[in-house]
């Protein structure tokens, strides 16, 4: 495919909204079932309900019980240790809130500590109904402190929760995954052409290069990568950033006489919601790609790179 600027027009067109990698799939879906098989065997099969004294039990002799029971009620590891520090805080727990325990400490303190494995047994089980709390910790936090009624529910409703506590997990890989398909087309031209690619801190622009080709030292093509399934406040501080590098690159062809290009590589869904900073992606840069267009980095390569970076 021939290098050429690709029209806004063609770029909002090609978007693919949902990257799907079956690989990512399947190990997500590992890992729930890893998740499902080790509470199982800390002792909440499924259907099943405690009483206050069979969780203390539990919590105090099964290493690892306490977070994933935070992961089965969907409460995040930090914001379990802010209702920790309000019981300290009002002298439920008898601990002065000097400083914040950390779930180690918790879970340490709790495995030697039979009252305060009571107290944060019937906080778990039943924390959600507690009058005082729910004057100081919001619902939105503490009507998961209501453990048996997680328990009970169905396997496909707790499958789907604990798919839910992997999201940020599974964004992140994603976008891994869509990087490492633009860096396996670089590892592609370096094959066939000898042509090398890097990526880190490069003097041509104020952002770490994701794909400096040949060289951070002399890059004459870079390559920044975004992918957004999801729509952040974030979308319009990278459009900045890549329109100011834009005109860096700009900058030092027009005072050197020099041919190099800014690639703004932008997809999947989140962008549909930010139209106008991906219409600035699209314009702000030399050639914009997307995985619809993902080939014609060769072209690119070919085009501005200077001959003696190629193999003889």
């Amino acid at each position: 495919m021939q290098a050429r600027k690709l029209t806004f027009d063609e770029a909002w067109s090609s978007i693919t909204i949902f990257f799907v990698d079956n690989n990512l799939e399947d190990e997500i879906d590992r890992e729930v079932n890893a998740l499902l098989q080790q509470i199982g065997q800390v002792g909440l099969a499924d259907g099943q309900t405690l009483s206050r004294d069979q969780l203390a039990e539990l919590l105090r002799t099964q290493q690892g019980s306490l977070q994933l029971i935070l992961k089965e009620i969907g409460l995040s590891e930090e914001k379990f240790m802010r209702i920790i520090s309000v019981l300290r805080q009002i002298g439920r727990i008898n601990a002065p809130l000097d400083r914040e325990w950390n779930i180690d400490q918790i879970t340490q303190r709790v495995a030697a500590d039979p009252s305060l494995a009571d107290q944060v047994a019937g906080l778990l089980l039943n924390g959600a109904r507690d009058p005082v709390l729910q004057t100081l910790v919001p619902r939105y936090y503490l009507e998961t402190l209501n453990l048996n009624a997680f328990l009970s529910a169905p396997l496909t409703a707790r499958r789907v929760r604990y798919k839910q506590s992997l999201a940020g997990t599974y964004s992140g890989r994603k976008g891994y995954r869509v990087e490492a398909l633009v860096r396996e087309q670089l590892e592609g031209i370096q094959r066939k052409h000898g042509v090398s690619f890097e990526r880190g801190t490069t003097r041509l622009v104020n952002v770490n290069a994701d794909f400096a080709i040949p060289t951070l030292e002399d890059p004459w093509v870079i390559v920044m990568c975004s992918f957004q399934e999801t729509t952040s406040s974030g979308q319009s501080t990278k459009a900045r950033d890549m329109e100011a590098a834009y005109r860096d690159v700009c900058t030092s062809n027009s005072r050197h006489k020099e041919n190099r290009a800014f690639v703004n590589f932008a997809d999947g869904g989140g962008w549909l919601a930010r139209k106008r900073d991906f219409e600035r992606l699209v314009r702000e840069c030399h050639y914009f790609i997307n995985l619809k267009h993902l080939v014609m980095l060769e072209s690119i390569v070919l085009d501005h790179v200077p001959r003696k970076y190629f193999r003889p």
